[in-house]
């Protein structure tokens, strides 16, 4: 695909936690109507990343634009007003709520409305939700925890999203549709950049390939280039 319009921008991104810098120096362009998917191995700082530009953490150097806007050290609820949405791997859901009031929760500052509008959208894209509304989120299968963690952060209309180890634990037959969730959310226009350890089938359905290692990012393409790299395939991918 051809690299258009640049919506997110990380420039020498450095961040940890306490004294511990875990990342260092990352630059990285998300682009709109894409899906992004950094892989590496445990430890190199995917997730870290991810919560410095979510506003979890705020980065020790470095700026974040979106749309060409500094959004450096923000808070996560400012920039989910500006149409950042994140999932994070665990504790995505309010276990002890029912479906429908964690999407309230997703949705909460907004009218009764767009609440509703918001709603009927995410319900046609996760049909699997619309008979569990009142159910306890608790008695979710992994798949429909993951659906429902989805589509809380899609409540308020986010340009971008990034998702962290979003098929982690599932099925293979679930993981699959929840990686094909992943490319209606680009058919829909969406940013998303997507952290993975089931690398392949994510690389699969992405546009974009990031390798870290080490807390640096060591390796930037085409997702399709990564896959069919040899030397990238068994350092990174399993053989």
């Amino acid at each position: 695909m051809t690299k258009n319009i640049t919506s997110l921008k990380a420039k020498n991104i450095s961040a940890g936690y306490g004294e511990q810098i875990i990342i260092r120096n990352i630059n990285l362009d998300i682009y709109e109507s894409s899906i992004t998917t950094i892989i590496g191995p445990n430890g190199c700082g995917k997730s870290t990343f991810l919560k410095s530009i979510s506003g979890i953490i705020n980065p020790v150097e470095g700026n974040i634009e979106i749309y060409g806007n500094d959004v450096t050290n923000l808070s996560t609820f400012e920039l989910s007003k500006i149409g950042l949405g994140y999932v994070p791997q665990s504790e995505n859901i309010f276990p002890s709520l029912s479906v429908e009031d964690n999407l309230k929760m997703g949705g909460y500052i907004l009218n009764s409305i767009q609440y509703k509008k918001n709603l009927d959208k995410v319900l046609d894209m996760f049909p699997d939700l619309k008979s569990k509304l009142q159910d306890s989120s608790s008695n979710l299968s992994g798949g429909q925890r993951q659906m429902l963690a989805l589509s809380r952060a899609l409540m308020l209309d986010p340009k971008i999203i990034m998702l962290d180890e979003p098929t982690a634990g599932l099925s293979p037959i679930i993981v699959n549709e929840v990686l094909e969730n992943i490319i209606s959310l680009k058919n829909s226009d969406l940013s998303v950049l997507l952290v993975e350890q089931n690398a392949k089938k994510a690389l699969q359905v992405s546009d974009f390939g990031v390798v870290f290692s080490f807390g640096k990012k060591v390796i930037e393409d085409v997702a399709d280039k990564i896959l069919k790299d040899k030397e990238i395939s068994k350092l990174y991918l399993g053989g």
